[in-house]
Parts: C-alpha cells; sequence; structure tokens
C-alpha cells in the first residue's frame, strides 16, 4: 500500500499536535540529567573532603614533627618515620584511613630550617562519568619552619 505525501503530512500533524506522553519523554530527560548532576556532585564532595582531610593530616604531621626537631626529641634523619608515624596515628578511623596515604616526598633543610612533605591518596570515585577512571588522585604538600632555639610562647586569652 502507497502512502501519499497528503497521508504523511496529515499523520505527521496529528502526531506534533498529540500530547499523551510529553511528560514521560520530559521526565527522562531531566532524570537522566539530574543523574549525571547527583553523581558529579557527589564526586567532587568526596574528592574535596579527600583534600581538606589530606592537607589537615599533612600538616599535622609536619608541624609535630617539626616541633620535635625544635625540642630535640628527634634527628633530622628520623623525621621521615616521625611523619609516617603521626600520619598512621591520626588518620586512622577519619576520611582517609592512614594505608590509603602515600607519603612521596620528606625534605629536612637544615640551612632553612624547614620540614617539608608532599603525599597522595587515591580516592574511589562513586560515580566515574564518561569513560573516567575509577580513581583520582589527591595529592598535598606543607611545609613547617623549626628552629634551634628552645623558647616555649603561651597566651592566654580572657574574655
Amino acid at each position: 500500500m502507497q502512502h501519499s505525501g497528503r497521508e504523511i503530512r496529515r499523520a505527521a500533524r496529528r502526531l506534533a499536535r498529540d500530547r499523551r506522553g510529553n511528560f514521560a519523554v520530559v521526565f527522562g530527560a531531566v532524570a537522566a540529567v539530574l543523574t549525571v548532576a547527583v553523581g558529579f556532585g557527589v564526586d567532587t564532595m568526596q574528592l574535596f573532603n579527600a583534600k581538606s582531610a589530606l592537607r589537615a593530616t599533612l600538616d599535622s604531621a609536619v608541624t609535630s614533627t617539626a616541633r620535635d626537631l625544635t625540642t630535640g626529641t628527634i634527628r633530622p634523619e628520623d623525621a621521615d618515620e616521625a611523619v609516617s608515624a603521626f600520619i598512621r596515628a591520626n588518620s586512622a578511623g577519619g576520611v582517609l584511613p592512614h594505608d590509603k596515604i602515600v607519603l612521596e616526598n620528606l625534605t629536612v633543610d637544615p640551612g632553612a630550617r624547614t620540614v617539608t612533605a608532599t603525599a597522595h591518596v587515591d580516592v574511589e570515585l562513586f560515580f566515574p562519568l564518561f569513560g573516567m577512571e575509577r580513581t583520582r588522585r589527591v595529592s598535598e604538600t606543607n611545609s613547617a619552619v623549626y628552629s634551634d632555639k628552645k623558647i616555649e610562647v603561651a597566651m592566654m586569652l580572657d574574655l
């Protein structure tokens, strides 16, 4: 059976005027976009939290090691183990487990009297989008100054 051009145009107009099912089509499109947006938001917050936790852990470890160098509790050669021990002790049970944090580099500069550490953690994503890898690396570098003078400073605030 052949259709004339007029019949095809009439069927197309009738299809264009028919509004049944529009909600399902719009809902499907919106739901897909919302799912991608929620997944992206969850992964972004997860990476932000990992970066913040890594920064706090590394900052505390480097500051503590600098204090120990200042007071003479440890020698510069022991700084690597001190930072690693601090990371193990203070990241258990938090956002980042200590066994996931990798201490890449630790430098004790006796001339500048600084302790500088670089660490990273591989964070597993909940919603890897569009063929992304399942993990994303988050890195942080932190430094602290130590001194050869043993001075304690105390501050008291009164409201």
